[in-house]
């Protein structure tokens, strides 16, 4: 589907769809234009819903999901970049409906199934990341129904547990803090608290480390509302939290969980972690995360802004080669930073052209 087609499509939403299609538009641009601050070869990783609208479309549905999807995807071949689409285990198993694959045949079926409805829409190739064959799904939906199961019962522990927390805390509690000004005590903030009292979980497809954040600002968000806590230190250490990522991966109201896909695309697709990983000139592809769910998307773009922190000088002279190196490794951080904003302007001259041409077509009746 080209522009005119999507415009001619979009006049017959109704106006809050058209909205809504605007608003979507702009989020997946988003996405992919903060992204590419990053390193390239670029893999474009797509969420369920991305799938599901595509679902939709096939069957003869165009609704501003679908709108907005195929819109991004003339950006994105506009685009000076090479961009792969890759499907992760986690998509996949979300598209079987929660279900692994029972037999070589199901697996060739829904395999088909989806390149097809994926290829076929978008025009571009896709690829899978490791369940391509019937024994790597097998192998990872396997992992990942056990990874559900740990991660629906931690979750729906939290729910059940008391969490009574006194922030002020002796020196070697275990817990790190803020000194009181008495120096007897030291404060501890919900978030310090949260990753005292987290514990792993033995997650087998899912990397604990990037995933503890997740279960960490579940605990954050818990402390922070029980009541019986002293909200004084709730207010002024962290009164101002949004709890983010408990909106990403979460139990429903039915307890069933929520966000096992998002999980898995946020955690990969992360820039701030991402551009970590690239330094040294380290090769590791940049995995941009495509969804139009409003709080995954809220997450990607949260986690697209890069910080860095000046190295610190001072000590014997001794430590001046250790001070020497670390400079060295800033600056090489900031010319990647540099380069990575030049491809961002870029990236925003090809967007702004066209929504520039998306705007004056939408205005012709």
């Amino acid at each position: 589907m080209n522009i005119d087609e999507i415009i001619k499509h979009s006049k017959n939403l109704t106006p809050k769809s058209r909205r809504r299609f605007i608003e979507n538009s702009l989020t997946l641009i988003n996405q992919i234009e903060f992204s590419v601050i990053l390193r390239g070869p670029y893999r474009l990783v797509l969420d369920s819903n991305i799938i599901m609208r595509l679902e939709d479309y096939r069957l003869g549905k165009i609704n501003e999901g679908v709108l907005s999807i195929l819109l991004v995807f003339i950006l994105i071949k506009r685009l000076p970049h090479h961009i792969d689409l890759v499907i992760r285990p986690s998509v996949f198993y979300e598209y079987l409906r929660l279900s692994n694959v029972s037999s070589s045949r199901q697996h060739w079926e829904k395999f088909k199934e989806l390149k097809s409805i994926t290829e076929d829409e978008l025009g571009s190739v896709l690829f899978f990341d490791g369940i391509e064959t019937y024994s790597g799904a097998e192998y990872y939906l396997n992992l990942l129904q056990s990874d559900a199961k740990k991660i629906t019962k931690t979750l729906r522990s939290y729910e059940q547990q008391d969490w009574r927390f006194n922030f002020f805390q002796p020196p070697g509690c275990g817990f790190a803090g803020i000194p009181a000004n008495n120096g007897e005590f030291i404060i501890v903030p919900p978030v310090f608290a949260a990753q005292g009292l987290y514990k792993d979980i033995g997650l087998e497809y899912f990397d604990e480390r990037r995933t503890s954040r997740f279960f960490m600002e579940h605990i954050e968000k818990n402390i922070s509302e029980c009541k019986l806590n002293n909200q004084q230190v709730v207010e002024r250490y962290g009164g101002d939290r949004k709890f983010l990522l408990t909106k990403v991966l979460k139990l429903t109201t039915k307890g069933n969980l929520e966000g096992l896909a998002d999980l898995d695309i946020l955690s990969m697709c992360n820039v701030q972690t991402q551009f970590i990983t690239q330094s040294h000139g380290r090769y590791s592809p940049a995995s941009i995360g495509l969804s139009i769910d409003t709080n995954l998307a809220t997450a990607l773009r949260f986690y697209s802004s890069i910080t860095r922190t000046s190295p610190q000088w001072g000590g014997s002279e001794q430590n001046m080669e250790d001070n020497m190196a670390e400079m060295e490794a800033f600056f090489h951080d900031e010319i990647r930073v540099k380069e990575g904003e030049g491809r961002l302007r870029q990236a925003m001259e090809y967007s702004q052209e066209l929504l520039q041409e998306l705007a004056s077509k939408m205005g012709v009746e």
